[in-house]
């Protein structure tokens, strides 16, 4: 796989802001590119596992679950509809609700889905040693938590 050639801004000599950028774009390009085999389309991340985790929900739940508009949910849905991924139903006493449920084949995706990402985290991970990689995660809580509070 070839490095990013995605011009990220930043300041001159932030070897660590480059690295971070780098192994992100590279690590997503894995996990696409396995995605892609499978038959899974990028969009659908958002959405296949709340429904793996539910038995059901509406769309306006995985709205509010995903954080992503109505519309492009609802685009979402038609795709994966449409590919035998999810199936929807009206809600019989109210027609506004409208009712999404995994199919047999969305399961078994979601399943290769795990699979593929296992794959990903051991590419990735390996040769790190387990203090390596907590310390690392120490520093990345961290760093969210200062740019979280930048938010503020």
């Amino acid at each position: 796989m070839k490095a990013s050639n995605n011009n990220f801004i930043s300041r001159d000599g932030s070897r660590f802001v480059e690295s971070l950028n780098e192994v992100s774009y590279l690590y997503g390009e894995l996990v696409c590119r396995d995605m892609e085999k499978i038959g899974m389309r990028y969009s659908y991340r958002h959405i296949l596992k709340p429904l793996m985790e539910n038995k059901t929900l509406t769309q306006l739940e995985l709205v509010n679950l995903t954080g992503q508009k109505a519309p492009t949910v609802s685009i979402t849905l038609r795709n994966m509809e449409n590919d035998g991924i999810v199936r929807r139903e009206k809600n019989s006493t109210d027609r506004r609700e409208t009712h999404v449920y995994i199919t047999d084949k969305g399961k078994k995706m979601y399943k290769k889905v795990l699979s593929a990402l296992e794959k990903a985290d051991k590419a990735i991970l390996k040769d790190i040693s387990e203090t390596e990689l907590e310390s690392l995660v120490t520093v990345l809580e961290k760093m969210k938590e200062n740019i979280n509070l930048s938010f503020k």
